[in-house]
């Protein structure tokens, strides 16, 4: 417990509870030995070694959702407006930047694991599982810090006060890599399979978690970023060392493969894991729904998706219910959390086709004339007052969804992932009692009929004026991760909620894109992007599109469509056209051919143009459901990218205390630029 720390770890408090424990530095042996020689104590400590993990991408200060090409969050107060704008240096002082956080939590995983052996109250086989635990974290940790600001120093050990951190320099990116796997499969070895027989340790690691982070760091050192970028042949120790291998190597992407691999064949060999794609008819429900399933695999705390999350002990609610508030319309809520067009576009029409194929379907103007297949699945006469609370039950059960007459064909016929992700202008708002006056209140004139449903136009009971501060403008919301069973009005909340850091689909989807850059005709792409495609409700993509399988580079972009969709608001956009050298695509407007409209025509791109409805169009007291204008196309900003931001920038504070160190590319400071 000595401090020893100099320079690289700056004392943060990583929450306000783990203060006394991370932060504390005792004056004697005395304090010393009380903190090691009580159980109580110990594992205080250890469970503090947890405080650095972040809360995830439900936290509005998390830019990983809005500073991506999926999303914006309207209120520049959010960081990740900063990244947008091109607001940020190595100066700034960003919420997010965690380099000397995760550097305090890494070093309380070595203080730890140097002294629980003292603990005589604790048992061989926990003082075991224990080191076991923070070993996993210390590779999480470092994690983190690969994925944010490329390769790092590497501390393995606790070192003595008379260190020179000053001039430590930064491991090569491969070399942080291979400690984070080594760290993943000692972890591994001395921890159980799964906690199912003592849920009071959820949300601790486990083989599973162990073996699923190992795959997803290797996909991420295997994609083009950091396999092969000869843009980084520059970037360089102060004394030569490449921290980024230049040269590509297709073993990369085989070791990623096989690592996923490893994850998909616990989860099938041992059934008692209970991992696998969630199934709503398969937890209690007696006939497959796939929108319920995709809503409710986002909801239900530990269901058999759940690979990693934090548990209710370790969560706090405020985050599920704040995003949940973020993402309701008004009046009541604030509703700024706004898709783009360019993911809306990117999800499927119900036969499985991307909506630019011949044969999908998709009709981009009108209104239709007619429901969906499942907006009425059992028939109520939405005329009567009996019929109307019906069909509100059905919805917000889940059992009812798709579109309406009078919906926007640009949102018909779509897949049912879309529904479950996008909350467009005239949908009925899900997350409100079927209290008639309640309703009401989400609704303006002639539309007050007790359903309640989006208005997101000017004028709208969401955008009531031209200077109203809580609206979206992209004219969209998000629904994902909302309770369709919440009561927005009262904000009452039916259900416990988790955090999920790592969920069976991402593994299955780094699978099949590692699979996709060496083996293109191995046939567990169609196997497991089946069994996506099969719980998400639409048709295999080697049906729906039959080309890909003749078309590596086609197929290649189709599952990372398919990443885009299924994983949309989980943090992992941001990371993957980053990882994939992709987020610099410069703009590109075309015009549409059959509407004669400029749209966006890029699928990648972060800077630049993003686009989404025309919500300033018309007149706030004559708009309706009916105003085709607001249908319209159009940019609602325009954003910032460099090359630089490919990386967080070394704290320029870090920086002026070690020496040692080299910023990332392109920033001020780094004379390799």
């Amino acid at each position: 417990m000595k401090k020893y720390i100099i320079v690289l770890f700056s004392l943060l408090a990583l929450s306000t509870s783990c203060t006394d424990y991370l932060d504390k530095q005792p004056d004697d042996m005395k304090t010393d030995e009380m903190v090691w020689s009580s159980r109580m104590e110990t594992e205080k400590y250890l469970a503090n070694c947890y405080g650095g993990i972040p809360t995830g991408h439900l936290h509005q200060h998390e830019p990983w959702v809005g500073a991506a090409d999926e999303c914006n969050i309207t209120w520049n107060f959010y960081q990740a407006d900063n990244f947008n704008r091109g607001d940020w240096t190595p100066s700034s002082e960003l919420v997010c930047d965690r380099y000397a956080r995760f550097y305090q939590a890494i070093r309380a995983t070595l203080t730890f694991e140097n002294n629980v052996d003292r603990c005589g109250e604790l048992s061989s086989e926990l003082k075991t599982r224990y080191k076991a635990e923070v070993r996993f974290l210390r590779g999480y940790y470092y994690y983190l810090l690969l994925r944010q600001y490329g390769p790092v120093v590497l501390i393995k050990e606790l070192l003595p006060s008379e260190t020179d951190f000053a001039n430590m320099q930064r491991a090569p990116y491969d070399e942080c890599v291979e400690y984070i796997c080594q760290m993943m499969d000692l972890a591994a070895y001395d921890l159980p399979m799964h906690y199912w027989d003592d849920q009071t340790r959820l949300g601790r690691p486990n083989k599973l978690v162990c073996l699923a982070v190992k795959a997803i760091v290797r996909n991420l050192a295997a994609s083009p970023q950091f396999n092969g970028n000869t843009e980084y042949a520059n970037f360089k120790n102060h004394d030569g060392t490449p921290l980024i291998n230049t040269t590509y190597s297709e073993q990369k992407w085989k070791d990623a493969a096989a690592a996923a691999k490893a994850v998909i064949d616990m989860a099938e060999k041992y059934p008692d894991t209970r991992l696998k794609l969630y199934r709503n008819d398969e937890n209690g429900d007696t006939e497959f729904n796939p929108y319920k399933s995709c809503v409710d695999v986002q909801l239900k705390a530990w269901n058999c998706e759940v690979i990693w999350a934090r548990s209710e002990g370790q969560y706090d609610d405020t985050f599920q219910r704040s995003w949940m508030v973020h993402n309701t319309p008004g009046p009541h809520c604030l509703g700024g959390v706004s898709p783009t067009l360019r993911l809306v576009d990117a999800f499927l029409m119900k036969n499985g086709k991307p909506i630019d194929v011949a044969g999908s379907g998709y009709v981009e103007k009108g209104f239709a004339a007619d429901g969906g297949d499942n907006w009425n699945p059992n028939g109520h006469d939405i005329a009567s007052e009996e019929g109307r609370k019906g069909i509100i039950a059905d919805i917000r059960d889940s059992k009812a969804w798709g579109h309406w007459k009078g919906d926007w064909n640009m949102f018909c016929n779509r897949e049912p992932r879309f529904y479950a992700a996008i909350l467009y202008n005239h949908r009925v708002i899900p997350s409100l009692s079927d209290d008639k006056n309640i309703r009401n209140e989400w609704s303006t004139g002639r539309q007050k009929d007790g359903f309640g449903r989006a208005e997101l136009y000017l004028g709208g009971a969401a955008r009531p004026s031209i200077n109203y501060a809580n609206y979206s403008k992209t004219g969209m919301l998000v629904f994902k991760r909302n309770d369709p069973q919440a009561d927005m009005y009262n904000r009452a909340y039916p259900q416990n909620y988790a955090c999920t850091y790592i969920r069976y689909a991402e593994i299955l989807l780094d699978y099949i894109e590692a699979l996709s850059n060496y083996d293109p005709t191995n046939a567990d792409i169609r196997k497991y992007w089946d069994q996506i495609r099969k719980r998400a409700g639409v048709e295999s993509a080697f049906v729906a599109t039959p080309e890909i399988a003749s078309d590596p580079a086609l197929m290649h972009e189709y599952i990372i469509r398919e990443r885009q969709i299924e994983l949309c608001f989980e943090g992992d956009r941001y990371f993957t056209t980053r990882r994939l050298w992709k987020a610099h695509t410069p703009d590109k407007i075309v015009t549409d051919p059959v509407t004669g409209e400029e749209k966006d025509g890029r699928i990648y791109g972060d800077g630049g143009s993003m686009w989404g409805m025309n919500v300033d169009a018309g007149d706030v007291g004559s708009n309706d459901f009916n105003f085709e204008g607001f249908y319209k196309r159009a940019v609602f900003e325009i954003r910032e990218f460099k090359k630089e931001y490919y990386l967080f920038p070394i704290p320029q504070k870090e920086m002026d205390k070690c020496p040692g160190l080299v910023q990332n590319p392109w920033w001020s400071g780094n004379t390799a630029n």
